[in-house]
């Protein structure tokens, strides 16, 4: 195997003091501390999000099973303090979720009354994480840590979504959620340790496990063909094309580099000249040392651009095993390889799905956003060039309109970064379901942008009427319902799903900052706003993460009176019109600044978070003395958010 483990009989000697705990138990018992050589908390908005979802899915199917999160190694200090080695991530995560039950859900958390979790020298993480379970709300100037903020604010709105059951989650997550806790013994080495923990060999990765199972009954030449579309299609940060060899390339895809092989015979037909199969490669042998990859020799003329992809190659090959068996395939890459093994058709090869999945990848690469430059989001074409015998290749975009191209990649990005992570991108999946039941053999660049467009906005109305519409005794429609099955949709949307305050849900502000930014575009006028100031600011507005509800008026004004509930805004300061969807640092800094502050702050900003918010700023007088003006604006953001221009 790939793996290497040196000094494991060592490290088995140290580790005698290992104890199952549950999250209940590690809270009430003990105390631990973050050591100064350890980094910073990291974990961002998808790696919470997969840790509450890989919890949730347990507690929901599976809930009399315990579920192991891993390790916690610990070194006891003399004060019989716990000092983290190993699994801070997690510590802290799990801080952070109990902060979160116990004030945005009042959920009982089993007697724990205290975070047992410290840091050496971070006054500053420190009180945030204390701050945080004991009273978020409190307003203070004392400075936050970003990341642990903003990893609350992502696990509250997380579990607010409406198939989410806090109460079973809770329940599960401090009794059946276990961690193993091991203590090192006193006189062990840590920089020792360390130098093990971190000299440890890569783990063989689920993908390559699949590949190297996909290809044990091929032949050599079979071997070869498929290795090279693999390996093209695995690295999603530079066209499939530019992936093979050269050399190949046009074998591969013909003269234009636009065409597929008609089946795996005629793809290995393209590598049957130029192999050498004189020696048999054992499953072992591939695994050890994929000699059948093909050489992939960078010169100037093979400069691929600076591209990066939107999902994982794992999730890639999940998106096109879902599409090719239309069964509800889950979209988790910690089960590739069991997904694999229950839903690939039995009576098709691996040469088969190869070919499938490069029809899939090409269609991804024209057809779905990248991000380019790590600035800009891109919707691109790759185009070969010929002068005499001399070729070169470029990019341009997918639609001849530039402006249908504009709209497309708004569209895309706006469901991006609603659903950031992988296992929730439902919505790529629908969109190249359509892209593969559109093309035609052999003719994959015959897409009609402006009916792609009308798909990808019935599918923002399908989220938006059969996800957050539906009706409060209502369930959510699943994901594959509504992509696969046609569902029916609520006739009309639910209010209540609005009046939600900072829990209202990230799809439905990004979906009406696209409505607005569309009815810009097309110089359709709004009432009561001054259009003039939101003009100078469109072409500066573009999709990116943002997690964070902001009160424009905020709940805890520095000076001034608060924002009361009223006949006008039954709601208060929490009603929808009062709110936008920012970014979390920019939250973190204004978050109790009044509305001209804020406004000045964000006029000499060069880019635009939220369409809603300038709309906000737009108007002369915003605050308790005017709700009616609030109210306008809600109602108007509202009727954008329901209607189409």
């Amino acid at each position: 195997m790939k793996t290497s483990e040196p000094d494991n009989k060592q490290l088995s000697d140290q580790h005698k003091d290992i104890t199952e705990l549950s999250v209940s138990e590690l809270f009430k018992n003990g105390q631990y501390v973050i050591p100064i050589y350890q980094r910073n908390y990291a974990w961002g908005e998808p790696e919470v999000e997969q840790l509450i979802q890989d919890i949730m899915d347990v507690a929901t199917k599976n809930k009399d099973s315990d579920y192991f999160i891993g390790s916690l190694v610990v070194y006891t200090r003399k004060n019989g303090v716990y000092e983290t080695i190993d699994g801070q991530q997690r510590h802290t995560t799990l801080s952070i979720i109990l902060s979160v039950l116990k004030h945005a859900y009042k959920q009982s958390l089993d007697h724990i009354d205290h975070i047992n979790l410290g840091f050496d020298s971070r006054p500053k993480s420190d009180q945030t994480l204390r701050r945080l379970f004991k009273n978020p709300e409190q307003a203070t100037d004392e400075p936050e840590e970003r990341t642990i903020r903003s990893a609350y604010e992502v696990a509250r709105r997380f579990l607010a979504q409406p198939e989410c059951d806090v109460d079973a989650f809770t329940n599960y997550l401090l009794h059946k959620v276990k961690i193993l806790r091991v203590v090192v013994p006193e006189d062990t080495d840590l920089n020792h340790y360390f130098e093990i923990m971190n000299n440890r060999g890569e783990q063989l990765e689920k993908h390559e496990v699949l590949k190297a199972r996909m290809m044990k009954d091929l032949g050599d030449l079979e071997r070869t063909a498929f290795a090279a579309i693999w390996d093209a299609c695995a690295d999603m940060n530079r066209y499939v094309q530019l992936g093979i060899n050269s050399a190949y390339r046009e074998k591969v895809f013909g003269r234009d580099w636009n065409h597929m092989p008609v089946d795996f015979d005629d793809l290995c037909s393209a590598f049957a000249e130029s192999a050498d199969y004189s020696k048999e490669l054992s499953l072992a042998a591939i695994i050890e040392k994929p000699a059948l990859k093909l050489s992939r020799p960078k010169t100037v003329s093979e400069e691929a651009g600076t591209f990066s992809t939107i999902v994982t190659f794992p999730n890639f090959l999940l998106h096109a095993l879902r599409l090719l068996t239309e069964d509800d395939v889950p979209l988790d890459d910690k089960r590739l390889l069991e997904s694999f093994s229950e839903y690939m058709p039995k009576d098709k090869s691996s040469g088969w799905f190869v070919i499938e999945l490069l029809k899939i990848r090409m269609l991804f690469d024209s057809y779905i956003i990248k991000r380019e430059n790590e600035e800009d989001w891109s919707l691109k074409s790759l185009k070969l060039y010929k002068n005499g015998k001399q070729k070169s290749f470029g990019y341009v975009n997918s639609c001849d309109d530039e402006k249908l191209n504009t709209q497309l990649i708004m569209l895309l990005s706006m469901f991006h970064v609603s659903f950031p992570a992988q296992v929730y991108k439902h919505w790529l999946n629908a969109a190249l379901k359509y892209l593969c039941t559109t093309s035609m053999d052999n003719e994959y660049w015959t897409i009609e942008g402006k009916d792609y467009l009308a798909h990808l906005e019935r599918l923002s109305d399908s989220f938006f009427y059969g996800r957050y519409g539906v009706n409060s005794g209502g369930e959510p429609i699943d994901y594959y319902e509504l992509i696969y099955k046609d569902a029916k949709l609520p006739d009309e949307f639910d209010m209540d799903n609005l009046s939600l305050g900072t829990n209202v849900q990230n799809f439905l502000f990004n979906r009406l900052d696209y409505q607005l930014w569309k009815r810009l575009i097309n110089n359709v006028p709004f009432d009561g706003v001054d259009m003039k100031y939101i003009r100078q600011r469109l072409n500066s507005f573009s999709f990116t993460f943002r997690t964070s509800v902001e009160h424009y008026y905020p709940q805890h004004p520095i000076t001034g009176n608060k924002l009361k509930e009223s006949d006008t805004l039954p709601n208060g300061v929490d009603s929808f019109g009062n709110l936008c969807l920012i970014s979390r640092s920019n939250n973190s800094k204004l978050s109790n600044y009044l509305p001209k502050a804020k406004k000045d702050h964000y006029e000499k900003a060069t880019t635009v978070e939220s369409l809603k918010q300038i709309f906000m700023m737009s108007y002369e007088d915003w605050g308790p003395d005017c709700p009616e003006v609030i109210a306008e604006h809600e109602s108007m953001m509202i009727e954008v958010l329901y209607g189409d221009i």
